[in-house]
């Protein structure tokens, strides 16, 4: 046989075709049916076919038996709430393991799909992981299914980001994050360059590759208390160079990092989230340091800066910010735009490196020494408006909320104003309905309710703050870094009188609840037993015989 170049045979060909999933028959069925130009001499031939039946798609995923994976301990669990809501308690739930793979001498790590819209949840992440490819974002390696469980591998041995830093002190911790930093910054390069789109480090979960030590990022987003805040424009440090032990690894590390990183480091990565509900005629101080410890017993001090920078992040819908604003300063909003069952004012403290920077100057004078974590920074307040469903169609009108300078009670002091949100049919506000007209014409009753927000930082982390700014040259117990810095001071809060403590925030309490914090009840009951003294005092002491 001679051919053109081309070799034939009776087996049909299956090519599958680069950046596409169908692949294609390159040649017919029949006897030298892709040859060209055939000559033929001599013998006999039998023209057979053979009808085989091509895959459907060319998987991009290599499958293996479910059984080749070898679970060996849980890393992270995550819930994808929202996509199923027939049965909660079979919630589709995420799972990722270390694992041993049969024919595979490395570690791995696996995540399982398991519950209601598993499998709807492993395909759009798998198809998710397959559409991006860079070293510090999470890679594929392979996938498994049986039944209800569905399974996807990965390269590498994961470990989670707080995991991997907590056997390091707060000072080579702080090191680490900046240099997860600047990894994170390719990671969104190449999102913004590649993909077109922005994404933030809380979006992902955040592992590091034990093997190498970098930075991993988990395209599926963390749970709250797992988030890691990584900053795109974060100040850049120089990479240290390491000896094996731990006082030069520190030395290197503070000699790397400046007093502005590291306290950015530690205000933005290295705090504790904590909230509470409390009365709505209470007045919050914004960047005031309060007393918020577990054990109740304890005396309770609040400290107050002298100035801070407010960010007053205005009335909010959801997700969407209010600006239309009338000529008097209230906002204004149409009732059929009352998507959602609440609107907010919030209030940021927008630099929390204040009180850091002379922590421990306020700690010695208060002779605070132990239980630092106790303490927290207020950093946000929000005032919530929440609408209670009347299910009527309430008439054509507007919403009327109140202008930010009605919540001041001071430089740093807020609260609810008396009239924080009206109704009315005019859509210039001047003519304000009362509650029972609102209600009449099917308006939303109103309720307020105020929420507290404060970070803390654990007396280890205080610790490290102390042993940075000492080998910066400065004197911990003095102010001197905050007045190098250009930061306002801190000042005690008339001569550390008692604060009432702030409940601790439990996930059971209804976000319309609010409770009397103990300010309130510790004021009226002080005011009772004086009372009470005094008229003993009169009647018994100043009335009794013999008194000159």
């Amino acid at each position: 046989m001679q051919t053109d170049g081309h070799v034939s045979s009776g087996d049909e060909c299956i090519v599958p075709v680069p950046g596409t999933k169908e692949p294609t028959t390159s040649c017919g069925g029949g006897i030298f049916s892709c040859s060209h130009h055939v000559i033929i001499h001599g013998g006999t031939f039998n023209n057979i076919t053979k009808n085989e039946v091509a895959p459907s798609a060319v998987s991009p995923v290599r499958m293996i038996p479910i059984s080749d994976i070898d679970l060996r301990h849980e890393l992270l669990v995550h819930k994808h709430s929202g996509l199923i809501g027939r049965r909660p308690e079979r919630q589709c739930v995420r799972r990722v393991y270390s694992a041993k793979v049969d024919g595979r001498n490395t570690a791995m790590t696996v995540a399982v799909y398991q519950g209601d819209g598993a499998e709807e949840a492993w395909r759009r992440d798998v198809e998710l992981y397959m559409s991006v490819r860079h070293p510090n974002i999470i890679q594929i390696w392979g996938g498994a299914s049986w039944g209800e469980i569905n399974t996807t591998m990965f390269h590498g041995d994961l470990v989670p980001v707080k995991q991997f830093v907590a056997p390091y002190s707060s000072i080579m911790t702080a090191y680490l994050y900046a240099c997860y930093h600047k990894e994170w910054v390719q990671v969104a390069d190449y999102f913004r360059s590649t993909l077109n789109q922005e994404i933030g480090s809380p979006e992902c979960t955040m592992w590091i590759r034990s093997s190498t030590g970098r930075l991993c990022a988990d395209l599926v987003s963390a749970d709250p208390a797992n988030a890691i805040y990584l900053y795109e424009n974060d100040i850049a440090h120089r990479q240290a160079t390491f000896s094996w032990t731990t006082q030069s690894q520190e030395a290197s590390a503070i000699d790397s990092l400046t007093l502005e990183r590291y306290h950015r480091i530690c205000c933005c990565t290295l705090f504790h989230y904590r909230a509470t509900s409390i009365s709505t005629s209470a007045t919050v101080t914004l960047g005031a340091v309060i007393s918020w410890p577990s054990d109740e017993s304890k005396d309770h001090i609040e400290i107050i800066a002298s100035r801070i920078d407010v960010d007053y992040g205005g009335w909010w819908l959801g997700e969407t910010r209010l600006a239309e604003v009338t000529e008097n300063g209230w906002t204004r909003c149409k009732v059929e735009d009352l998507f959602d069952d609440k609107i907010m004012f919030i209030l940021f403290n927008d630099d929390n490196s204040i009180w850091l920077s002379q922590a421990s100057h306020i700690f010695s004078r208060c002779q605070i020494t132990s239980n630092l974590e106790d303490y927290a920074l207020v950093d946000k307040i929000t005032f919530k408006i929440l609408f209670s469903n009347t299910g009527e169609h309430p008439a054509p009108g507007y919403l009327f909320l109140c202008p930010q300078r009605d919540f001041g009670v001071g430089s740093l002091a807020f609260r609810w104003p008396d009239c924080p949100a009206y109704w009315s049919l005019d859509p210039s506000g001047v003519e304000r309905l009362s509650t029972t007209e609102a209600m009449s014409l099917g308006f939303p009753s109103i309720q307020l309710s105020t929420r507290l927000y404060g970070i803390s930082w654990t007396t280890e982390v205080y610790a490290g703050l102390r042993q940075f700014h000492r080998a910066k040259g400065f004197n911990p117990d003095s102010q001197d870094v905050a007045r190098h810095l250009g930061k306002p001071l801190f000042q005690l809060y008339r001569d550390m009188q008692p604060f009432a403590h702030v409940d601790e925030w439990s996930e059971t309490e209804e976000d319309g609840d609010v409770h009397q914090p103990n300010i309130f009840m510790h004021l009226q009951l002080t005011l009772i037993l004086l009372l009470a003294i005094f008229w003993v005092y009169e009647k018994v002491w100043l009335e009794a015989p013999g008194y000159t």
